[in-house]
Order: C-alpha cells, then sequence, then structure tokens
C-alpha cells in the first residue's frame, strides 16, 4: 500500500469517528440541573378540582428548581378558606377557583391583594337530579311550584354560589327563591343535595364537581339544566394569592409568576385547566373591579342590562 492511500484511509477513519462523536455530543439529553443552595419547602392551598394543573406545574417548577418540594392542602375551597382561618400552620400560597375565597381572605386580612393574580375562567350553571323535577330549563323556571329546594354553598364565601347569587339579583329572581334556598357547608354537600333528591336544583361552576371534559355525565345521577347568562355576573377566573404570613415571600413570588406565564398556561390549557369563557391564556389583576356585578355602576344607562323576569 502507497503512503498516499494509507493517509487518505486515516483520513476517512478520523472523520467517521468525529461524526459519530459530534452526533453522540448532540444526541444525548441535556442532564437534569443539579440542586443547588438550601432545600426549601412551599406551602400551596389547592382546591380539588384544580389539582391536575396545579400539580403539573409543581413538577416542571422543581424540574427547575430541584431543591424546591411542595407541601399540599387539598380540599374543597371553603374548607381551605376555613382552615387559614382556624389554622396556625397557613399555606405560602392560596389557589381559588372562582376569586371570590381569595377576596374573602383579603378581606380578613390573610392573603395580601398585591400578590393577587387571576386566569382562566368559569361558567356557572343550575344543576338538577337525573330527570329534572323541577322542570327546570332556564333560571326563571327556579319560581317553578315542582322546585321545592335548592341547595346552596354559602354565596359570602363561596365564589361559585356568589356568582349565582350575583346573577339572580341581576335578574330579578334572587328575593322571590330565598324561601326555597338550603345552606350547606360546602359546594360538594350542596350538590349531595340533588344526587340524594333532597333539592331539585344546585348551583356550581360548570366543571365542577360534573367535569363536562372528562366525565361520561350519562352516568351521572345529576345533570345540567341550563349556564346562567354570563352578563349577568362577574367573570369568576382563578386567584391566586400569596399569604401575608408566609415565610417564603421570594419563593411563591417565583412559583406564582411561573403558574401564571402564559407559556405555562397554554401547557395546563391542555389538561383541564378551566376557561369556560374561551378568554386569552394569560394572567390578569383580581381585586373589587374584577368582582363588582357587570349591571352595577359605572355602565352607561340601559348598558349590559337585561329584562327583569316577569312574576309568576
Amino acid at each position: 500500500m502507497s503512503l498516499k492511500a494509507l493517509v487518505v484511509i486515516v483520513l476517512v477513519v478520523l472523520v467517521v469517528v468525529g461524526g459519530v462523536l459530534a452526533w453522540r455530543t448532540q444526541s444525548a439529553p441535556s442532564p437534569a440541573p443539579a440542586a443547588t443552595g438550601p432545600k426549601e419547602t412551599l406551602y400551596l392551598a389547592v382546591p380539588m378540582g384544580a389539582f391536575v394543573p396545579v400539580s403539573r406545574a409543581m413538577d416542571a417548577f422543581t424540574a427547575e428548581h430541584p431543591n424546591v418540594s411542595f407541601r399540599t392542602m387539598v380540599d374543597t375551597p371553603e374548607t381551605m378558606a376555613k382552615a387559614v382561618e382556624e389554622n396556625d400552620s397557613k399555606p405560602d400560597v392560596f389557589i381559588s377557583p372562582g376569586g371570590h375565597e381569595a377576596t374573602y381572605l383579603v378581606e380578613k386580612g390573610y392573603i395580601d391583594p398585591e400578590s393577587m393574580v387571576a386566569f382562566g375562567s368559569y361558567e356557572v350553571a343550575i344543576l338538577v337530579p337525573k330527570g329534572n323535577p323541577g322542570k327546570i330549563k332556564e333560571p326563571a323556571d327556579l319560581l317553578n311550584p315542582e322546585v321545592k329546594l335548592i341547595s346552596f354553598s354559602p354565596p359570602d364565601l363561596t365564589a361559585a354560589s356568589h356568582a349565582a347569587r350575583q346573577s339572580l339579583q341581576n335578574m330579578g329572581l334572587w328575593d322571590k327563591i330565598t324561601p326555597k334556598i338550603k345552606v350547606t357547608g360546602c359546594c360538594n354537600e350542596s350538590f349531595q343535595w340533588i344526587v340524594d333528591g333532597r333539592a331539585e336544583a344546585n348551583v356550581q361552576f360548570v366543571g365542577c364537581p360534573m367535569d363536562t371534559k372528562s366525565v361520561d355525565l350519562s352516568k351521572q345521577k345529576a345533570e345540567i339544566a341550563c349556564i346562567l347568562p354570563r352578563d349577568t355576573y362577574y367573570v369568576p377566573r382563578t386567584v391566586v394569592g400569596i399569604l401575608k404570613t408566609s415565610s417564603q415571600r421570594k419563593l411563591a413570588e417565583q412559583f406564582v409568576s411561573f403558574l401564571a406565564s402564559p407559556e405555562m398556561l397554554q401547557a395546563l390549557a391542555k389538561i383541564k385547566l378551566r376557561n369556560d369563557q374561551n378568554l386569552p391564556l394569560e394572567p390578569g389583576p383580581w381585586g373589587p373591579a374584577q368582582e363588582a356585578s357587570p349591571m352595577g355602576e359605572g355602565r352607561l344607562p340601559g348598558e349590559g342590562r337585561l329584562p327583569k323576569v316577569a312574576s309568576r
């Protein structure tokens, strides 16, 4: 073999080996960031209906911050709000489905109002027992004589009931149905009243507890009779706030910013993050202006108003 041919062979081998090494370098997955700094724990109050998307956000956050772990309180929003009031151990971050539970805790002095951020959206529905014994097809049908009881969770605390009351007030129905209303301890308990047939109607957010996105509603003991008109109540949203008592304020701010980022919201919208009013998937403010009645002060005469429901 000539010297020239040997040189050519060596060069070819070097090119092939170099290409393989380069391919391996490009194909190798990036290692997870190593944990640096002291271990930190963030305590979240997460409503049951929002646990799936929030848990995904927690996983994504710990992938970027391996020194961080999470502790969670998972329950109904009313129970979580009462736990904040009554327990010595309080969460760093409170998540409200609909916003009013967070507003309630702001008014009680627990949540920093400047920390609150809102995203997603909900609609309010009237739920009925299977077969609809109250013959409810629209909100005015709550006046039907067949409707003996309407179960509500506390409207001064629970966002869904707060929004429903606002809607029914604006339609001129609230005072007329008040004698029929049974206030229960929490949203799950009020729903159980129609499952058991003790009430002919109940108000809830669409998707909680009847998840129209993933549950076969034909197998349920309740059904959705109608949706309350959107322009009769404020726009309920998922609201996240930081408690004033948090010793992890900086970390809490990091997580809330991460959770409410447009990129994360786009990802969470694919896994049960409610956005039933199809708002842009971006964070927004939360406060008294966002919970104000759409038919309240500050509107032009007649703007956004519906005619009152006629007496029956």
